[in-house]
This record gives C-alpha cells, sequence and structure tokens, in this order.
C-alpha cells in the first residue's frame, strides 16, 4: 500500500513538473524567446504589414539582445514585411556573438528624407562578432531617389564590425550603394544577390574601405555600378565566384579623390564571371593623389560582351555625382585603421599603380578596344604582367586591341603588343 502510495505521489510530481516546463517554455515563447534562444521583433510590437513604422519595435529588440547578454540572437521572421525608416543599430555588445536573422522582408519608406544627416538606411556599428543571414529581402526603394534627389543614402552599412559575417540575402533597389563595409578585419560575405537596374545611378553593390581580410564570395551582383569597389585604406582583400553585371565590374578605386593620400594592396580576384559590364576588371587614380595601389591580380576570369574588360586609368575624372558624396572620402573613413594614412597628406603627384597580375582571363569585348592602360606620364605604372589574356570581339567580323601608354611591364601567351613580350 506504501509503495503504490509513493509510486502515485511521484508521478504526480513528474506531471507538475512537466506542466511546469510547458507553462516555462510557453512563457518564453510569449516573451519572444523560442527553443533555439531568438528574440523576435514581433514580441517587441513589430507588425510586419509592411505598411507600419516598426522601427522602435526592433531597436527596442536590439537593446534586449545586445545588452540584455542572455539571449544573442535576434529574429526577423518570415512572412513578414517590415517598413523600417532610418535606424543604426550600435554596439558595443555584452556578448562576443551576435546573430541577427532576417527571414522575413525588410523595406524602406515610401518616401525620401534629409540623407545629408541619415546617410545611411540601416547601419551597424561597433559590433564585433556580428552574424547577419536568414534569406529574407531588403529592399531599399531606390526608385523614389534615382533622378530625383541629389544627395541619397546607402541601403546598409557595417563600421567598426570585426569578425562580420553576412550570407544569403537579397538586396534590391539601393538608392545609392547597397552594402558598405568600413573600419573592420576579418569580415566573410557569401550568398548574396543584389538587383537594380543598369542605368540606377551609383547604385554599387558592395563598397570596401579601410578595411583589412575581406573574402567576398560566390555571390551575384546586378548593379547600375560598381559590383564590388576597393577604395583606400584596404587589403588583403580576397573576391572569388562572384558573376557580375549589369554594372562596371570590379574595381580598385577611386584612389587619390580631392588629394587623398590613398593605399589599396593585396588584392585577389578570381573565378569570377562579368555579363554585359561597362567594365570588366578596373584600377582608377586621381592625379591629384598620392599614394599607392599595388600587389593586385586578377585571375581565371570570363568577360561576356564586356565594354571595357581590362582597364587601368590612372587619369580617371567622375563624370557623376555619385549619389551626392565621394565613395573614397566618406564619414567612415575616418577610423583608426586610417590612421595612419590621415597623418600623410596628398602631394598631388599621383597615386602609384604597381605589380599587378592579369592571369588566364578570356571572353568577348563588347568594344574593339579590349584592353586599356592608361597611365600618367611622370608616374607610369610599372611591373604590369599579363599571363594568357586572350579576348575576341563580341562582334562577328571585329578585332580587339590593346592600348598602353607609360605602362611598363611584360606579357607571355597573350595578344597584347604593347608591353614588353617576355
Amino acid at each position: 500500500m506504501k509503495s503504490s502510495l509513493l509510486f502515485f505521489l511521484l508521478c504526480l510530481f513528474q506531471i507538475n513538473k512537466l506542466g511546469f516546463c510547458l507553462e516555462e517554455e510557453a512563457q518564453k515563447s510569449k516573451n519572444g524567446v523560442g527553443s533555439n534562444g531568438f528574440i523576435s521583433v514581433t514580441s517587441f510590437g513589430a507588425i510586419g504589414d509592411g505598411e507600419t513604422d516598426d522601427t522602435k519595435a526592433f531597436l527596442k529588440a536590439w537593446e534586449a539582445v545586445c545588452k540584455g547578454g542572455r539571449n544573442t540572437k535576434i529574429l526577423v521572421p518570415q512572412g513578414k514585411t517590415f517598413m523600417l525608416k532610418p535606424l543604426a543599430f550600435i554596439g558595443p555588445c555584452k556578448s562576443s556573438s551576435i546573430s541577427f536573422s532576417i527571414r522575413g522582408n525588410l523595406v524602406a519608406p515610401g518616401y525620401t528624407w534629409y540623407a545629408g544627416r541619415y546617410p545611411t538606411w540601416i547601419s551597424f556599428d561597433s559590433i564585433n562578432g556580428l552574424v547577419v543571414t536568414g534569406g529574407g529581402t531588403i529592399d531599399a526603394r531606390g526608385s523614389l531617389w534615382w533622378g530625383n534627389v541629389n544627395t541619397r543614402p546607402s541601403a546598409m552599412h557595417f563600421n567598426n564590425c570585426n569578425g562580420l559575417r553576412i550570407s544569403n540575402l537579397r538586396h534590391l533597389n539601393s538608392p545609392r550603394n547597397h552594402v558598405g563595409l568600413s573600419c573592420s578585419q576579418n569580415i566573410e560575405v557569401t550568398g548574396i544577390r543584389m538587383t537594380a537596374p543598369g542605368d540606377s545611378p551609383n547604385t554599387d553593390g558592395i563598397d570596401i574601405s579601410n578595411c583589412k581580410g575581406v573574402h567576398i564570395h560566390d555571390s551575384v551582383i546586378a548593379t547600375g555600378d560598381d559590383c564590388i569597389a576597393i577604395n583606400s585604406g584596404s587589403s588583403h582583400i580576397n573576391i572569388t565566384g562572384i558573376f557580375c553585371g549589369p554594372g562596371h565590374g570590379i574595381s580598385v578605386g577611386s584612389l587619390g579623390v580631392t588629394g587623398d593620400f590613398a593605399t589599396v594592396e593585396e588584392v585577389r580576384v578570381k573565378n569570377c564571371t562579368f555579363t554585359n559590364t561597362q567594365n570588366g576588371v578596373r584600377i582608377k587614380t586621381y592625379q591629384n593623389g598620392s599614394g599607392y595601389a599595388r600587389k593586385i591580380s586578377f585571375e581565371d576570369i570570363i568577360m561576356v560582351a564586356s565594354e571595357n574588360p581590362i582597364i587601368i586609368d590612372q587619369t580617371y575624372h567622375n563624370g557623376g555625382t555619385n549619389g551626392g558624396r565621394s565613395k573614397s572620402s566618406n564619414s567612415y573613413q575616418n577610423c583608426h585603421l586610417a590612421a595612419k594614412q590621415r597623418t600623410q597628406s596628398g602631394n598631388g603627384k599621383g597615386v602609384r599603380v604597381s605589380d599587378v597580375r592579369y592571369s588566364s582571363i578570356r571572353g568577348s569585348s563588347a568594344s574593339d578596344q579590349a584592353i586599356t592602360l592608361n597611365c600618367d606620364a611622370d608616374l607610369g605604372c610599372s611591373d604590369i604582367v599579363m599571363n594568357n589574356v586572350n579576348m575576341v570581339s563580341a562582334t562577328f567580323g571585329h578585332k580587339v586591341f590593346a592600348t598602353c601608354k607609360n605602362a611598363h611591364g611584360s606579357f607571355f601567351a597573350s595578344k597584347v603588343n604593347c608591353l614588353k613580350k617576355y
């Protein structure tokens, strides 16, 4: 009898314990914390109907994740569209790793704003170990800005975010560049798809400035300007598996605008395809600047009707407005990684271009002039090497040619008759 009673009490205890656990789990879900540890923005009042302003709810969720320290994952749930006004997610955070899972859609307001005060729609600042992923779509509604507003904002910017990881997102129609990376180290970007009309002004895919150790790979970028632009203060940049086009190709620069001292080095672009782009692989510098672009390689590149497949322009002049601000001299340039550059002023003698390798580049050129090496008369470009670079015309019956001006280097297994044969 006693053993039966004891067994009954034990079972009752286990049932109560199970009920308590279920109640605790339900309470967690009510507070927006699921079993996987994510805090949902809807638990802080976000509606997700595409019209209601959800900005405050997102900032409250961020505060809980960044400052709370216990739950470090924020969730933008699938199946909803959240309208956000310009906002900034600012660290530092308690945790050394923060996850921002965008499974739903983010959309900008249906109106323009003063970009001089808010130069970025969504910004992340001073957050180490940040992971942004999820499979959602980020629509910046750039068509409201193009042709109507001179100074336009970027869609998304990451500043001082060491160890940043961005993956599996779709970006649409930024007013200006889609993603900016600045003042950061150890960055990986993969599985990104960026789309904007080919004639949309200055809608770069990814702009990099003052960053070290960046790997961008396996992504599709089709916009109205550079697919990727590598600006001053950047080094050890690795770009692989990019499908670029339409757009202006992958560019180093522009460097040296307004007489700046600019540096870029250790850049590797490999296994990329350019389709119907205005340029392919490009280096562009201003004559009134100073500094250097060196140790740069382009290899295993395919061109499909690219208008200027290979170009070095050491006398670059930007005829566009660039959305009202220069790519290489924006507000994010003033960071610790640029301290050395800031101590040196431009001497107006130009940015030196040297140690540039072109290897295994093939495909078709939309223009007869497939290769342009336009270097400064005083500085020139040195140690330019072309190995197995062979282009044909995209137009039947046409032949392509190369021009070199003050360019010094060598070529082999390539149809480039304006450099010294190796």
